[in-house]
């Protein structure tokens, strides 16, 4: 992207922190923004009327986060978005951003490009819980996040990988056996 035209950006993002347990978008409210994670990390879950949690991902710097569904339908948020320890996020509008389309078509294929990454982030997470074995499951996350045991509690852990914290325990001691 040409110099010029990614400067536009500097007035749309404003920084954010984000203390442990702070929510950066909560379930039925509309979200208007989207963040990307300079540090910190932060869960993505849904929360059952029976007051069950179901974790669909993690965000870890680097990556982008906001429940970019809710966001392109402008209803309330199915999901909430939640610090896992102390964020800095740079934030922005999202009607401001996509706003920026017109404007030149490498907003258009910034957009188009983030909008092929979320995709294949579900369409792997889809795969992941309908075809593989939950000890398969906790071998492709550590694969993708060889650190994660480090900054994520084990209960949410085996949340994301549709398990009990117990179950997670048995594959984490049947893998470390085998690779004794």
């Amino acid at each position: 992207m040409p110099r010029e035209i990614w400067n536009r950006a500097e007035g749309l993002y404003s920084f954010r922190k984000l203390e442990y347990g702070d929510f950066f978008v909560k379930q039925g409210k509309v979200p208007t923004e989207f963040a990307f994670v300079f540090s910190g990390q932060l869960r993505e879950y849904y929360l059952t009327d029976q007051g069950d949690e179901y974790i669909k991902s993690f965000c870890f710097p680097g990556e982008f986060t906001g429940s970019y569904f809710d966001l392109l339908s402008e209803h309330p948020s199915t999901c909430n978005i939640r610090a896992l320890s102390d964020c800095l996020l740079g934030v922005a509008n999202f009607a401001d951003f996509t706003a920026l389309y017109e404007e030149h078509p490498a907003w258009e294929r910034l957009g188009r490009k983030t909008a092929e990454f979320l995709f294949i982030k579900k369409a792997k997470r889809e795969y992941e819980l309908l075809a593989l074995s939950a000890e398969q499951r906790y071998e492709s996350l550590k694969k993708a996040y060889p650190k994660i045991e480090e900054s994520i509690p084990q209960y949410h852990i085996a949340s994301y990988l549709g398990i009990t914290p117990v179950s997670l325990s048995r594959i984490r001691s049947k893998l470390s056996k085998a690779g004794s």
